[in-house]
């Protein structure tokens, strides 16, 4: 799972279209298993959809295999931003601050309409007051990442784990499934250490059905050692 987290972060920095779709394939068994239904059922209508764009809209998935799948300030590798994160960030920000539509404004329709698309617009006012201003956004060649400080502060963290994991070691002779912090051993009908596999069984059973004729069972889901 670590993995693919890892495998989806680089896919979004750095806007690669083929990892962005090979690892949200490689999700939906792990959020069925967890219970996170509605990203799958999202996830598999997305990766339906996405099939079909070479052929239904051949310039989207060009530039789309170009980078443009992704937000960017500037034109630097890992300075990619998904686009939910931007709507999370800035278009749902907005709504609750000084000028939104939660400020007074209403939430009808019509208001919302003339709302998003007006933001265009707004983006070319703050553009043109930023120069009038003489205050600019500037980035610098090195990453934030790559600082002095910043090594070192990963190193330390890194360090720490290592102290920790010294004292708590996971790869030990004890067949048993545990929880390494607390000791507690699990009950044997924990799932969790085979949750790919229960999350293929549950995908499997959806086969052939639409997402609104599907329901999802709590006890289809992987069994965690707290809740044994």
């Amino acid at each position: 799972m670590l993995d693919i987290l890892r495998k989806y972060i680089r896919a979004e920095r750095t806007g690669n279209w083929e990892l962005h779709l090979q690892t949200i394939q490689e999700m939906p068994p792990y959020l069925a298993a967890s219970g996170h239904n509605l990203y799958v059922k999202s996830a598999r209508l997305f990766l339906q959809q996405m099939s079909n764009l070479k052929t239904q809209h051949p310039n989207v998935q060009q530039y789309f295999e170009e980078g443009f799948h992704v937000v960017r300030r500037s034109d630097r590798l890992w300075a990619g931003l998904s686009s939910d994160l931007i709507i999370e960030q800035v278009l749902m920000r907005s709504l609750k601050t000084c000028g939104g539509l939660k400020r007074g404004r209403g939430m009808t329709e019509q208001q919302r309409l003339l709302w998003l698309l007006s933001m265009p617009a707004c983006a070319e006012i703050n553009q043109a007051m930023q120069e009038i201003t003489r205050v600019n956004f500037n980035t610098g060649e090195q990453n934030q990442d790559m600082t002095k400080a910043r090594q070192s502060r990963d190193w330390k963290d890194t360090l720490s784990v290592l102290r920790y994991l010294q004292k708590r070691n996971p790869f030990s002779s004890d067949p048993t499934l545990r929880n390494i912090a607390t000791g507690f051993h699990a009950h044997p009908t924990v799932t969790v250490d085979t949750a790919h596999a229960v999350g293929a069984k549950i995908l499997a059973s959806m086969d052939g059905k639409t997402p609104a004729e599907y329901t999802f069972k709590r006890k289809d889901q992987a069994v965690t050692i707290g809740i044994k």
